[in-house]
């Protein structure tokens, strides 16, 4: 029995030991190179495990999720989900899918997220896949798309993504520029029209650009075919 508690004793001092360490590297990793944020995502990969917090139910919206990625009392990132009711028979039949969403997927500044995210995602769709979701959509904002396209002039090979012509190239110029187009008095209705189809395959291109911070990147790449089967790395 003594024995028994000196081992417990020694695991506890090793599990605090443990968890200081980690959160000092992680803390360093905050400036290091993608290259070393990376080596060390998959060094804590190995004991990281995703945490389910219990449904919290709306009236409107369903049921919502929060899962948190952890390596022992270390938070390393969390991630939200939303599962929306059943819809009626009559939408089924018509081909509506009961629906989920995914979003806020965020991670210590110490890890990249593309690599933090996918094993949150992973147990989200499986989570959500057993509680009846029959479709999950993720759902990020694309935070600087208009400082992109000007940085890129994107509207310049706009006919690489489609057919558009000279008044969407330079409707989008114009809204991501925030100024009226030349012979406008105001940036309105007409020119946000013309450049919607454009700027919307923009749009896409900018969402699956190699950024391995990128939220929408992330649930791309952790994202696509029949949801994981429950177990593994996630409780």
């Amino acid at each position: 029995q003594h024995m028994r508690r000196r081992l417990v004793a020694s695991s506890a001092r090793l599990a605090r030991y443990t968890t200081k360490a980690d959160a000092t590297r992680l803390e360093a990793a905050r400036s290091a190179s993608l290259a070393d944020r990376s080596s060390l995502a998959a060094e804590l990969s190995g004991r990281w495990i995703v945490a389910t917090g219990a449904p919290q139910q709306t009236e409107s919206a369903g049921d919502s999720f929060g899962f948190a990625l952890r390596v022992d009392e270390v938070n390393l990132g969390v991630l939200r989900a939303a599962l929306f009711p059943a819809p009626p028979k009559q939408r089924r039949d018509e081909g509506h899918l009961r629906t989920a969403l995914i979003f806020g997927a965020s991670c210590h500044p110490g890890l990249p997220l593309s690599l933090a995210a996918k094993p949150l995602v992973e147990a989200a769709r499986a989570e959500l896949a057993q509680r009846g979701a029959e479709r999950v959509m993720g759902l990020a904002p694309l935070t600087g798309l208009c400082g992109w396209v000007v940085e890129e002039q994107a509207w310049e090979r706009l006919s690489s993504l489609g057919e558009f012509g000279d008044e969407a190239a330079g409707a989008v110029e114009a809204v991501a520029r925030g100024v009226p187009r030349p012979g406008h008095s105001v940036l309105g209705q007409g020119t946000f029209s013309a450049a919607q189809k454009a700027f919307e395959a923009l749009a896409t291109a900018y969402a699956r650009r190699d950024d391995p911070e990128s939220e929408c990147l992330a649930y791309l790449e952790a994202g696509g075919g029949p949801p994981p089967p429950r177990g593994g790395g996630s409780r």
